[in-house]
């Protein structure tokens, strides 16, 4: 009886912490996250302010987790791609759209929720326009590493790039991504006549058109 009552209570627990991690990533996403009360995050997750600090203690610290739930899946996944490209191509450099793709497709297919939105995305877009100490803090320890790993990679894929050329392009191209895929929120504006309709729920489509449209900025050649 006593284990039967443990393990219903560590279920409502987990219940419990997702739905304040879950409601916390839409009003974060929705408001920014300066903006947002706890009494607002509980409140959409029916829970009560104590849980917060139950279980995560402070506003900062939930920050902290909704950030790196959202990012460690779509990091790990593109570290995870890249290290398959190298293999696959028995440890040689592989060639640029496959690196390029690594980068792409976790964070285009990771994003999304059932509904078609990309509360990850927004969340990001907000947090990189309204820059704090604690989330620069958290975006280091999310990406510093994985910027490393396909910067290293793009400067053994194009050779005759400088470095800081291969750094700043690859700044464009997270720069693209991140914008193409707020775009196709639907919580977002829809542009006059750029037709993004259409590929609103075509995640190869965007990968696609992603992957090629970066790999030609790539290529372009050097201005310095």
């Amino acid at each position: 009886m006593d284990q039967t009552l443990a393990a219903k209570r560590s279920e409502k627990d987990a219940d419990t912490r997702e739905r304040l991690l879950a409601a916390a990533l839409r009003i974060f996403a929705n408001r920014g996250i300066a903006s947002a009360t706890l009494r607002e995050i509980t409140e959409e997750a029916g829970a009560n302010v104590a849980a917060v600090n139950y279980y995560f203690r402070s506003k900062e610290e939930l920050t902290r987790t909704v950030l790196e739930t959202c990012m460690r899946p779509i990091n790990d996944a593109r570290l995870k791609a890249l290290q398959s490209c190298v293999d696959a191509n028995e440890g040689r450099t592989p060639p640029l759209e496959s690196i390029i793709e690594a980068l792409v497709r976790p964070m285009v297919e990771l994003s999304v929720d059932p509904n078609g939105g990309r509360p990850p995305v927004r969340l990001l877009l907000q947090v990189r326009a309204l820059p704090h100490p604690l989330t620069n803090t958290i975006l280091a320890e999310q990406f510093d590493l994985i910027h490393r790993h396909f910067i290293d990679k793009l400067s053994a894929a194009l050779p005759d790039l400088p470095a800081e050329e291969v750094g700043l392009r690859y700044d464009f191209a997270r720069g693209a991504i991140m914008q193409i895929l707020g775009d196709l929120d639907p919580a977002a504006r829809d542009l006059p006549d750029l037709k993004l309709k259409q590929v609103k729920n075509d995640n190869e489509r965007i990968i696609r058109h992603l992957v090629d449209f970066i790999s030609a900025g790539f290529r372009a050649p050097s201005k310095t």
